[in-house]
């Protein structure tokens, strides 16, 4: 347990650190309109899709640059880390360009017109264009939580959400520039952890010994990071889609629905940090100690980061299912935002009793280099049952009946994902 929380707790603080770029720009913008609010919210799902695609590449670089480590390989371990920045240079550009081009029609598809629609459109112009500043940012932190080491990461996100926490209000009221102005103030404040991630591996401090004049392309290394990183991906993409799928629905009920959606999903996303967290510390543990020959040790730990991931999170939404009215409150004073929203904060919370080992269950998978059952749980919980029981249960209770169908579908993926995680290890890794 010492070894899970040494990982875990510079995790948790980092991620905590990093919502908060959700969470102040859903505070100050929504100190503008509901329009503003629900336009920030309407983007959040392709905002989701790039930080999803960069945790792909991030994943399949923290397994790989982790395993070669417990191998001692080091110089391998180098050249993985080179091959991954490269990677996600290339994809974030195409991100941009694509996206810059599929903004209009996807937004016809959700049905956002008028005010929401053009002030969206204007924060994720810039957000798409300053992509590859996520990707770099993403993968960076993969490449040291390889090694490791979980504390530079953690204070490369904690730096960046302290820029962004100041100059988020400076550039959306003081300058005057709305929406837009949370949008730069995001971009120039995730820039910073780009410059600590490079000090660092061009350090003593960093195992890694880079070398980019004898930089020699090897497919084969971006072949091995796509094997366990494409998987990822998708599975965050299906999660982000499914967010797609479900802002759509919350749509059909209104501007203030919708508002009420995006601020009960980034509180959500505050109290999922810990399993957040704990999942990336054990994609890093168990790499290690498979790579080490170490199966039941990983075994042990996969369970044991899930039961953590558990009791934290349901501390934390327990603070979050007494007190829905005041927090909500705190973003938008509209009653109706408040009333959606506090039913989302008294719903919401029950799927923290199982969402934790899932993450922890996840991680493991992804550690052990085997990704594919890890998309298989997110793409039936995020697109298939998480559709199903929204679309069945909000035709019942109206938009409570889509949190329902939420936590539902995490009870749902919490069983399966416990049979399948218990078979893998008795069938594969006691092979080894």
């Amino acid at each position: 347990m010492r070894n899970i929380l040494k990982a875990s707790i510079p995790m948790v603080i980092g991620f905590l650190f990093h919502s908060t770029f959700n969470i102040v720009d859903a505070y100050y913008v929504g100190k503008i309109s509901p329009e503003a609010l629900a336009a920030v919210s309407v983007s959040f799902p392709i905002v989701f899709l790039i930080i999803a695609l960069s945790i792909g590449v991030g994943t399949g670089t923290t397994s790989l640059v982790a395993m070669a480590c417990g191998q001692k390989k080091l110089g391998k371990a180098a050249r993985i880390a080179e091959h991954a920045i490269l990677l996600s240079i290339i994809m974030s550009f195409l991100f941009t360009i694509i996206g810059l081009a599929s903004i209009g029609p996807l937004f016809s598809l959700m049905g956002v017109e008028g005010e929401v629609e053009a002030l969206g459109l204007e924060y994720l112009t810039i957000i798409l264009t300053g992509s590859i500043i996520i990707f770099l940012t993403m993968v960076g932190s993969s490449i040291i939580r390889g090694e490791g080491e979980m504390k530079v990461p953690m204070i490369a996100i904690c730096v960046s959400s302290v820029i962004n926490i100041i100059i988020d209000p400076i550039f959306i009221f003081t300058f005057g520039w709305g929406v837009a102005g949370a949008a730069i103030a995001t971009v120039i404040s995730r820039s910073v952890g780009i410059i600590i991630f490079l000090a660092y591996l061009g350090s003593s401090r960093s195992w890694l010994n880079f070398d980019l004049h004898g930089f020699k392309f090897n497919i084969g290394y971006i072949k091995d990071i796509f094997k366990i990183g494409l998987p990822s991906s998708l599975s965050n993409v299906s999660m982000s889609l499914g967010m797609f799928i479900l802002t759509v629905i919350v749509a059909g009920f209104g501007t203030e629905a919708l508002a009420a959606f995006g601020i009960g999903f980034r509180l959500d996303s505050l109290a999922l940090l810990p399993g957040m967290g704990i999942s990336v510390a054990v994609i890093t543990l168990v790499g290690q100690n498979v790579g080490a020959g170490h199966y039941e040790r990983a075994k042990e730990m996969t369970y044991k980061a899930g039961l953590l991931a558990t009791g934290l999170m349901t501390v934390i939404g327990s603070f979050l299912f007494f007190f829905p009215v005041f927090i909500i409150g705190i973003f938008n004073t509209d009653p109706l935002v408040i009333e959606y929203g506090s039913s989302f904060l008294s719903i919401i919370p029950f799927s923290y009793l199982f969402v934790g080992l899932s993450m922890s269950i996840s991680g493991a998978f992804l550690g052990t280099g085997h990704p594919l059952p890890s998309f298989a749980l997110t793409f039936l919980r995020a697109i298939v049952l998480n559709t199903l029981f929204a679309v069945v249960l909000s035709s019942v209770y109206g938009v409570s009946g889509i949190w329902y169908g939420i936590v539902l579908s995490s009870f749902m993926s919490f069983l399966l994902s416990v049979v399948w995680m218990h078979v893998f290890w008795k069938k594969y890794l006691r092979r080894g």
